[in-house]
Order: structure tokens, then C-alpha cells, then sequence
């Protein structure tokens, strides 16, 4: 049993936050780095091997749509066999149908950036109760899990202020912060952007994560190596912007303190290097931050 588990979809570009902050100040777009589902548009149905009543339950949530069904099914640990192809970049394919169903609810997150008319559908899985449930698959010992989250999270909070508060609720800050050291890096830098798409919603939040260490860990990502599943221009400049939003508030203004968190944090040093990266957005984002933090010190 089990037949399919996809949607039509092609590579994401993700928005990230409020509109007001969703490019960096110098005009740069943000890319998603949570990874994508497909490489070409196209209708696709991915074939998994698994044998039980929760495989038939998720087979007639897909073919129904059924975003309630999928998230019933989050907790299963009915084991799958096997995948006819490899379905993510970097993320681990789903070991069970509750890791399968969370995939599912990504891939339409992820759908919902590309198509106006779809927008809604990121607020319809937030209704259907899917976001307490993905944060707690955050704490799982099961890595297919915990990345599945992380993707989820990064999609269904982008550009969706509901979804970030319903996150936050639910403990994200704190269990998103365990994974930003993570040895995959696909994993740390959804993991780094979803920390900020939650963030830019509420001054609150973004202070409880400088309180708990975060503007380390930001500054730690702007030298991550290249990894051969990403895009490395896009994750070196997700990061320059990801910093350059948590120093600043919503309408632009520097926060000295955290910005002089950032420069302790060895921010300077690491954003000289980035100015000379082979893609032009890095280089002349990295150089706009470090003149604020230089002219903050």
C-alpha cells in the first residue's frame, strides 16, 4: 500500500517575514534556502512502499487533499519501505507515514509561494492544527523528522504573520535554536531562516532570541561552507540579510546593542571575507552591514 505524496511544484522562491522587511535595504531579493520539492514544473506523484492503515489513510487524504487527514497522521510510526525517487535536496526521506504526512503539508506550503490564488493554502494548514504538532517534531530523536519540521516551518512562515505567532506559541524559538549547529547544511540555514521569519513578526520575539544567543549564531552562519545540495551564493546571502534584520527593526533602524552584540560575536571579520565572494548580492550586501556595524561600534 501507498501510491503518491506530491503535488505539481518546480524550485521555491520563499518570501521571508513582513512585506516591509521581506528584501534586504539594498533592494536584494531573498531566496529560499529550505530547499525544493522538484526541479522542473510538472505533475509528479512520488511512489513510497509501506504497508498498514495509516498508508491508506494518507492515500485517501492525498487524493482528497485532505489537510486535516495529514495532520491526524503526524504522529504515525507506521515505518515506509521505500521511495520510487529521492524526494528532497538534503532532507532525509520521510521513515514514516507521520514524516510522510508532514513532508506532504511542506510541499503544499510550498506550492502556496508560487501561486497567487494558493496563498490561502498556508493559513488553511495552520487551521487544520499543523503547526504544534510539526514544532514538536522538532524534539524528536528521529532525524527525517526533525528535518521535515524545519522545512515546514520555513515555508509556513514566510510571509504568513499568523503562522509565525502560532509557531512561537507553540515553542519554535527555543527548539529551532538546537538545530542552527546542525552537521547538514541545508538544515541550519532553514533552520537560521526560520528563527528570523518568526522574529520579524513581534520586537518581543526577536528579543527573546538575541536573549537566548542568537545573534551568535547568526554571525556563526556567515562563514558555513559550500555544501553541494545548495546554492552557496543563496545561502551566503540569506545569511548576510538574516543578520542584517535582526539588527535592525522593522523600518531600518540599527539597534546599537545588538549590533554591538554582532560585532563581538566576530561579525566584522567574517563580513570583510564575504565581500569578496564570487556573487555580486553577497559582496555588496556583506559590505552595506558591516558599514552599520562599523559605524555603530
Amino acid at each position: 500500500m501507498g501510491q503518491k505524496c506530491c503535488t505539481d511544484r518546480k524550485d521555491p522562491v520563499a518570501g521571508s517575514g513582513k512585506d516591509s522587511k521581506s528584501e534586504g535595504s539594498t533592494g536584494t531579493a531573498r531566496k529560499s534556502v529550505a530547499g525544493g520539492y522538484e526541479s522542473k514544473k510538472r505533475a509528479i506523484s512520488i511512489g513510497y512502499h509501506s504497508k498498514g492503515d495509516d498508508a491508506e489513510k494518507f492515500d485517501k487524504a492525498f487524493e482528497t487533499n485532505d489537510l486535516k487527514a495529514f495532520v491526524g497522521l503526524l504522529p504515525s510510526q507506521q515505518a515506509i519501505e521505500s521511495f520510487d525517487e529521492r524526494m528532497h535536496p538534503w532532507a532525509e526521506d520521510p521513515k514514516t507515514v507521520g514524516a510522510l504526512a508532514g513532508t506532504q503539508l511542506a510541499i503544499l506550503a510550498s506550492a502556496a509561494e508560487k501561486a497567487e490564488a494558493n496563498k490561502h493554502v498556508k493559513d488553511d494548514i495552520r487551521r487544520a492544527g499543523a503547526i504544534p504538532p510539526l514544532v514538536d517534531f522538532l524534539k524528536s530523536d528521529q532525524e527525517d523528522r526533525v528535518q521535515t519540521a524545519v522545512v515546514a516551518l520555513s515555508f509556513l512562515t514566510a510571509d504568513c504573520p499568523e503562522n509565525t505567532v502560532a509557531a512561537h506559541d507553540a515553542g519554535a524559538i527555543e527548539l529551532l535554536l538546537k538545530h542552527v549547529d546542525s552537521p547538514v547544511a541545508g538544515m541550519r540555514a532553514a533552520a537560521a531562516t526560520t528563527l528570523r521569519n518568526i522574529c520579524m513578526e513581534d520586537e518581543q520575539y526577536k528579543k527573546k532570541f538575541v536573549e537566548l544567543g542568537g545573534i551568535k549564531v547568526l554571525v556563526n552562519q556567515l562563514s558555513t561552507p559550500a555544501d553541494p545540495s545548495l546554492n552557496h551564493a543563496d545561502v551566503q546571502l540569506e545569511a548576510v540579510l538574516n543578520l542584517q534584520d535582526m539588527i535592525e527593526t522593522e523600518d531600518g533602524k540599527v539597534i546599537p546593542e545588538y549590533a554591538q552584540l554582532a560585532i563581538k560575536a566576530g561579525a566584522e571579520a567574517k563580513l570583510q571575507e564575504l565581500q569578496k565572494a564570487e556573487d555580486e548580492e553577497v559582496r555588496t550586501s556583506a559590505d552595506e552591514v558591516l558599514q552599520t556595524l562599523q559605524e555603530h561600534k
